[in-house]
């Protein structure tokens, strides 16, 4: 634990000091949001299967990004300083941690951006041993508000609600926060959304903190040349990720890399999957 804390502090200063050197058409952001992204990942097991990640939500005049604030600590650690990114690593190899990159990553990946000027949407993602890629006109939400009304972290908040990408969404948002901006793709409301869920709480986004003073950059991150990744349709990114959950991925790496193992009995064989991503309305081909 001792070297794991010693890791993190070397890594602060370093990120803090270098991160945005691999930020792209960058300008300065004017608010940052936190929010507590939860996910189930099987709706039969809701209260035990699911994972919490805290996201942050980066937002400039003509961009915003959202990622995860653990994913965006290590790729930025990895760029400032890969012997302190190794050494956070071996770290908690060292300590027989079976989830050493959820624990350092954390769950969700993605890096998610708005192009205010473009009009558009771009997420690059990396699964199935593949760095991902799709851009798409941006289709905002059609909201309708209502009085009812709650305080979150201090700023009083009114509900909404709207169906987008094939889920029924409640969201929460301040009036007194000018910017018609929220978490994942959730916008476009008189106030910044502090809150938001699906009818089924698949997925819930709950803020957590706001900054605006002394942030970094918004623009585009990344620690891949942009020819590592493979640019395909929306609806072939996430037909993909449909296709990789329901995948053996102990079957592909042993393939992959000619692995001499042992086959297991269910290696091949299709897994179950009782989740799906926040938006469903993309082919579901297997």
């Amino acid at each position: 634990m001792k070297r794991l804390f010693a890791y993190i502090i070397l890594a602060v200063g370093v990120v803090t000091t270098y991160a945005d050197n691999w930020v792209k058409d960058a300008e300065p952001a004017i608010l940052e949001a936190r929010y507590n992204r939860i996910e189930v990942t099987d709706t039969l097991h809701r209260d035990s299967l699911f994972f919490k990640d805290e996201m942050i939500l980066r937002i400039g005049k003509t961009k915003s990004l959202f990622c995860n604030v653990k994913q965006f600590f290590q790729d930025s650690l990895k760029l400032a300083n890969p012997d302190a990114a190794w050494g956070m690593l071996k770290a908690e190899m060292d300590k027989g941690n079976p989830n050493v990159f959820a624990t350092l990553s954390g769950h969700k990946r993605s890096y998610l951006y708005k192009d205010y000027s473009a009009n558009a949407i771009i997420e690059e993602d990396y699964f199935d041993m593949t760095p991902w890629r799709y851009k798409e006109e941006w289709e905002k939400p059609e909201w309708k508000t209502t009085d009812e009304s709650k305080e979150i972290l201090g700023y009083e908040c009114f509900k909404a609600t709207t169906d987008y990408r094939g889920r029924r969404w409640t969201a929460w948002f301040a009036p007194e926060i000018p910017v018609q901006e929220g978490p994942w793709k959730l916008c476009g409301l008189p106030g910044l959304i502090l809150e938001a869920y699906d009818t089924n709480k698949d997925y819930v986004f709950v803020g957590c903190g706001l900054m605006n003073n002394g942030l970094g950059e918004v623009g585009f991150y990344s620690n891949r040349k942009s020819d590592d990744y493979f640019d395909v349709k929306r609806d072939k990114f996430f037909n993909n990720w449909w296709r990789y959950k329901h995948s053996n991925l102990v079957a592909k790496i042993k393939a992959a890399f000619d692995l001499n193992i042992k086959e297991t009995p269910n290696e091949n064989k299709p897994k179950t999957v009782n989740y799906d991503k926040e938006e469903t309305d993309y082919p579901h081909d297997l």
